[in-house]
């Protein structure tokens, strides 16, 4: 797919259709590690279900249904140690206490890996924005934080791939919604204010990070589908069957369960 800036009809467009290393926009930068971890790309099939072990039965409940049933058991007290107290959780980010936290929800459709449509809300003003980006949008699902300004966000992307080249992609056609055309590595704002700083700053935040580790990246999200291809092999392989499924709880000492029926 050719990537040009023929057609470009605003001064935003025009912006954002350099080159990106020409955009040093300050204010904005992803909280990860430089090195984000590879994930193991290999598949280990869950352990089959573990057998009831002899234990005093003081309740038990059966739940059927057309095709199984589910028994539930409440075993004697556990006579384990205590569970100790949850750890307390450090700030991860210096700096941020008491500063409201936010969660950043994008939309992205690929088109061919190289062209993203982007949808999100900023989460404190809630204006709505869409942009299209020259590059695999999906690439940036491993990152977890960003900060803009004086603001802390968490990522959570949600997208989808679509390959030109075939006629139908879930019943639907594949051909690329008219847009503002864009170079590899640039963005342009189609939709909501294109002279937003934040809005700026965080796709160009995203975009030079992607930049500097575009590699690793590639890695990460290639050991991703590795694992998901795996796991889809192996469950088409070994379908589940309507099975009896027991579980057994054995309460332990601090649990709410103790103070119902003879608690202590």
């Amino acid at each position: 797919m050719k990537l040009s800036c023929s057609g470009i009809k605003t001064l935003a467009q025009a912006i954002f259709c350099v080159s990106p290393l020409l955009l040093p926009l300050a204010g904005g930068r992803v909280i990860a590690e430089e090195m984000l971890p590879i994930p193991s790309n290999k598949f280990i099939p869950p352990p089959p279900p573990k057998k009831v072990p002899p234990m005093v039965v003081k309740a038990s409940t059966v739940t059927p249904s057309p095709t199984h049933q589910i028994t539930l058991i409440r075993g004697e007290d556990s006579t384990s140690p205590d569970i100790p107290p949850p750890p307390i959780s450090k700030q991860t980010v210096p700096g941020h206490e008491g500063k409201p936290r936010y969660l950043v929800s994008f939309g992205a459709t690929v088109y061919d890996r190289s062209l993203s449509h982007v949808k999100w809300t900023n989460p404190e003003t809630k204006e709505f924005f869409e942009a299209w980006c020259g590059w695999d949008f999906t690439l940036l699902s491993p990152i977890p934080q960003i900060e803009i300004g004086e603001n802390f966000s968490y990522l959570y992307l949600s997208a989808s791939n679509i390959n030109t080249d075939k006629k139908l992609h879930f019943e639907r056609q594949t051909d690329i919604p008219a847009h503002p055309e864009v170079i590899a590595d640039s963005f342009a704002i189609s939709k909501g204010d294109a002279n937003n700083p934040e809005a700026q700053i965080l796709l160009s935040t995203l975009r030079d990070y992607y930049l500097r580790h575009k590699a690793r990246l590639i890695l990460i999200k290639n050991a991703q589908e590795e694992y998901q291809a795996a796991a889809a092999a192996w469950h088409a392989a070994n379908p589940p069957k309507p099975e009896n499924h027991t579980f057994w709880l054995k309460p332990h000492r601090g649990s709410r369960y103790l103070t119902k029926e003879g608690g202590r």
